[in-house]
Order: structure tokens, then sequence, then C-alpha cells
């Protein structure tokens, strides 16, 4: 989530990203939000200081043996005015936070403007695809065929959009996972982290999966229990809420996860509702010129 004064002033940066992104933003009603939220802070706090002042005052009297009949009438409804308004200001709180937890990112400015997969920009490219001279099968059916993925069983035991790995097919998942994990951490200095594959809500909206997410995402029916979409979550989170003095930093994260998430149709893709998956993470200080971060997906389906 953005922070609400660097948001409130940089609306004209936020208006141009929403306008590069092709993305509706109600800057108006934030404004008028905005001002209605601090107009009202400020007359609260006035009413509040003015209570005290009462108070004090009311004691006086009591202890010269005097009259505040009318001076302690007179707080009780100041001090019912100043319960409406913290009622009212918590509600502006939590609309203004809803508001700023759909507001995008602003792209780097490396990042180019369009409309489609077709406007980017290739940065580099190693090796070259193979060319083949059949028609090459989806990787679902030369899995089947080669006895190491059964669909069939996967849909008989929970649904559709899952897979069973069987013989050399689950070993060669368990066999890319390691792979992965021991360069990270051999080679690249990444500590390995195995986390819980559960999460909260909170470590979900801290990691961006919401609220926009909501309904790609599994929860756990009447508890404050997600099952994770990505590792990613949990490596954002271990710092959730800290400073980390910039001598600490970078830190280099790594973590292996079963993942949970349904994004039927996306981008014109058709995706397992459940796999495993491995995501590393650097956090670096803002003088860095690009903060990084890497995912590697080891699932075969």
């Amino acid at each position: 989530m953005h922070d609400l004064n660097y948001f409130r002033d940089h609306l004209d940066v936020f208006a141009e990203m929403a306008k590069r992104r092709s993305t509706a933003l109600d800057l108006d009603a934030f404004r008028k939000l905005d001002k209605e939220r601090r107009e009202l802070i400020t007359a609260t706090e006035q009413l509040k200081a003015q209570r005290n002042k009462a108070s004090e005052e009311i004691a006086r009297l009591k202890k010269e043996k005097k009259n505040a009949d009318s001076l302690i009438a007179e707080m009780k409804q100041v001090s019912e005015r100043v319960k409406q308004s913290d009622e009212r200001i918590a509600e502006l709180d939590a609309t203004q936070r809803e508001l700023l937890l759909t507001i995008p990112n602003i792209p780097h400015s490396s990042v180019p403007v369009g409309t489609s997969a077709a406007d980017n920009k290739e940065v580099r490219r190693w090796g070259a695809p193979p060319k083949f001279d059949f028609a090459p099968k989806p990787h679902w059916e030369v899995g089947e065929r080669a006895g190491i993925l059964d669909l069939v069983v996967a849909t008989k035991i929970t649904g559709a959009r899952f897979a069973v790995y069987k013989g050399w097919g689950a070993r060669l998942e368990r066999a890319l996972a390691n792979f992965f994990l021991d360069v990270h951490t051999r080679e690249h200095g990444y500590t390995e982290i195995l986390p819980p594959f559960l999460v909260n809500t909170a470590s979900l909206t801290g990691a961006g999966q919401l609220p926009k997410f909501a309904a790609d995402l599994f929860k756990i029916e009447n508890t404050d229990f997600w099952l994770t979409p990505t590792s990613e979550v949990e490596l954002h989170n271990l710092y959730r809420d800290e400073t980390i003095p910039e001598e600490k930093l970078p830190i280099h994260v790594t973590a292996w996860t079963a993942c949970f998430r349904s994004e039927a149709g996306a981008a014109g893709r058709t995706r397992a509702e459940s796999f495993v998956n491995i995501n590393s993470k650097k956090l670096s200080s803002s003088n860095s010129r690009i903060r990084t971060k890497a995912t590697k997906s080891t699932n075969l389906w």
C-alpha cells in the first residue's frame, strides 16, 4: 500500500501512471474524502482540547464548592460530539485504506508503455527456441504418455486442473526443487526458508495479494487463514512492520512451498490450482538502481 502522505502529495504522478496503464482512478473521490477526514480530525482535536480545559475548570469549581452543573452538561454534549466524530473518522480511515490498497504501483521508468504483450521490448535472449520437424504435443499429453503424469486419477482425488506425479515425474519434481534451492543458497548466497503454507490476511495484504486477488485465493472457513498462493507472500512478510538497518542490507532469501490459487483463463492460460514453487527475494537499499526479485517455478504441470 502506498504511503498516504506520498500519495496525497503526488496525485499528478498517480494520475499520469493511471493514464499510462489505462487504469481508472477516482482521485476526486480521494480528495473529497481526504479533505473531510483532515478537517474532521482538526475539529475533533479542538473539541478534545476544549473538553480537557473544561475538566480542569470543573475540578477547580468543585474544589471551591461552586456550581459546575452547566459546564458539566455542556461537556456531556461535547463528549457526544467527540464520540460521533471519532466514529466517523474511523469510517473514513477504513475507506481511505481500502482505496489506497487498490492503487497500482508506479512502473519503473524503463518499463515501456503499451496495451498488450506486443508492446513489450525484448531485453536479452539466451539460446534459441528449439525447432521440430513434427508437431509438438502439449506437455500434459507427453507426461501422461510417459507415465509421469496422471490427470484422470487427480480428477478423481480432487478435481479438474490438478495432477498426480508418478515415478520419475515425482522424482523430477523433487530434483528440480533441490536444484534451484542449491543454486540459490550455495552459489548466490541466499538463505533458505521453509515457511508455513498457511498465511493470514495481514500477510496477503502486505504482499499485495489482497484485496485484488481475493477471488483467486483459497480461504480456510471460519479462520483468518488462507492457503498460500506463492512463497513470495511468506518471504515478503518475514520483515513486515520492521525497519531494517541499511548496514544489514542486502538480504537474500529463498523458499520452497506448495502454492494454491485459481487462475482459470488468466491471460489466455489455464494453470493448475495446486503446484510447488520456489521464490527468491532480494531486499536492498533505495540506493540500488532497481530492487530485484527472481522467481523460479518448478512445477511440471
